[in-house]
């Protein structure tokens, strides 16, 4: 009688994520993996070296960045800390259908893309055009493409500490992110890619680099695509896969009319001239926390990539938090592969008082599922997020204050390889499914 009940739970919580994520075909449209005005690659980490300079031996995130479309075109990098503050941008100059591979770990180090427009590269070595391709001069890219070889030791120092949690003396000594007990640090954060008009070194806040219409900096052009990886150069491993889209739209009213919930919102006052569709706030992912596991005993890691929906994006005295810090959620649940549900709680456990879980406080983390952050009592199964949540003292976006973007990939890793892919996403943060599954 039991098993009957739980099973009729899980089918009444399916039928109510059916019914919450009302998917129109405009939604749809929304999820679908298109070239785009915008790419997110939610989550990277770099091991760093001891010494700035040295060569890299541990972990690095790779990620490649592609013009779909045969006319060149300019495309703007932030790098942005765990907390969602800038910490340093650059552009990218793409001939057409161009790739650009970067390594943030030479990022890091201050070693930047080596691109140029035809005007500062009149001999075609640096961007060198294919044949059916075209490559033109950008003028605003004069004096800034191509860069240096090798960026300052102060800006290198800026960071470093800014990406693990530390004091940055171009910050006036404040911090911009997390810090993590670590032997080795890892720098943190996740990036932005926007296709933009012109070259500059504006971050997505600044006056001017969004219009509405894609008529500023930043450009309404989807022609980006790309992919990422996670490189473990002591392990030998790689695992990744491709960066998310975000497209662009000045005629759809859930992305032009002020008020509207859109990818850029918290840098735009909410007024929607960024015209970037929002992502999903619900989500699915398929996990297995077994060591015994015949094809995935290394267990499931979650890359989780929020929305704080905060305006403030400056860093903040070290040992602090910024305002919104951490990020809560409206529910999250744990199924088995026999449809039994789980929330799960910290230690001490009933009947003793339970703490909920608050695995995603940050707008760009790792978690693994069955830690101390994450617990989980299945060996396998699914997780359901609704990562939907208010916060204060922001009240964005007007229309539904809880709705809250993000975006998960889940890894289930194996001894020699790992399955990396996006979780399902129930919906749109423009129409967010406040989904609440009945759990006894």
């Amino acid at each position: 009688m039991a098993r009957r009940s739980t099973l009729a739970l899980a089918v009444a919580a399916a039928s109510a994520l059916a019914l919450g994520a009302r998917a129109s075909a405009t939604e749809a449209e929304r999820l679908t993996r298109q070239p785009a005005a915008t790419l997110l690659l939610p989550y990277f980490e770099v091991e760093l070296p001891k010494q700035a300079g040295a060569k890299p031996k541990g972990r690095t995130t790779v990620f490649t960045i592609a013009s779909a479309d045969a006319s060149a075109m300019l495309a703007h990098v932030t790098v942005w800390s765990d907390l969602g503050v800038p910490v340093t941008a650059f552009d990218v100059y793409l001939t057409g259908y161009d790739v650009q591979t970067i390594d943030l770990a030479e990022v890091i180090e201050g070693r930047l893309p080596q691109t140029a427009s035809a005007g500062q590269d009149p001999t075609d070595d640096v961007s060198p055009q294919g044949i059916a391709s075209q490559d033109i001069n950008f003028a605003s890219c004069s004096g800034i493409l191509p860069y240096p070889e090798q960026l300052g030791e102060d800006f290198v120092a800026h960071m470093r500490a800014s990406l693990t949690g530390q004091a940055s003396p171009l910050f006036g000594g404040e911090c911009a992110g997390l810090a993590y007990d670590e032997k080795r640090p890892l720098a943190r954060g996740y990036v932005t890619v926007d296709a933009v008009n012109a070259c500059s070194l504006l971050f997505a806040d600044s006056p001017g680099y969004f219009l509405s219409g894609g008529s500023g900096i930043a450009s309404n052009l989807n022609r980006l695509w790309g992919d990422y990886a996670y490189v473990d150069r002591r392990k030998k491993s790689v695992r990744g896969g491709p960066l998310v889209a975000i497209r662009a739209d000045s005629t759809d009213p859930e992305s032009s009319i002020p008020g509207e919930y859109t990818f850029y919102g918290r840098h735009v006052a909410d007024t929607a001239i960024d015209n970037r569709q929002p992502l999903a706030t619900n989500f699915l992912g398929r996990f297995v926390n077994d060591a015994r596991d015949p094809y995935f005993p290394g267990g499931t890691e979650l890359f989780v990539w929020r929305d704080s929906k905060f305006p403030d994006e400056t860093p903040f005295p070290c040992g602090t938090t910024p305002p919104w810090f951490p990020l809560v959620q409206e529910q999250i649940v744990v199924f088995d592969e026999e449809e039994n549900p789980q929330v799960p709680v910290l230690p001490p456990v009933p009947p003793l008082p339970a703490e909920n879980v608050i695995p995603f406080p940050a707008m760009a983390q790792k978690v693994r599922l069955g830690s101390e952050e994450f617990p989980v009592l299945f060996p396998r199964g699914f997780v359901f997020l609704n990562l939907n949540t208010v916060v204060l003292p922001a009240t964005s976006p007007a229309e539904d204050p809880a709705a809250a973007q993000a975006f998960v990939t889940t890894s289930v890793n194996g001894r020699a390889s790992s399955v990396t892919q996006p979780a399902v996403a129930l919906d749109s943060a423009a129409n967010a499914a406040h989904t609440i599954v009945p759990v006894p």
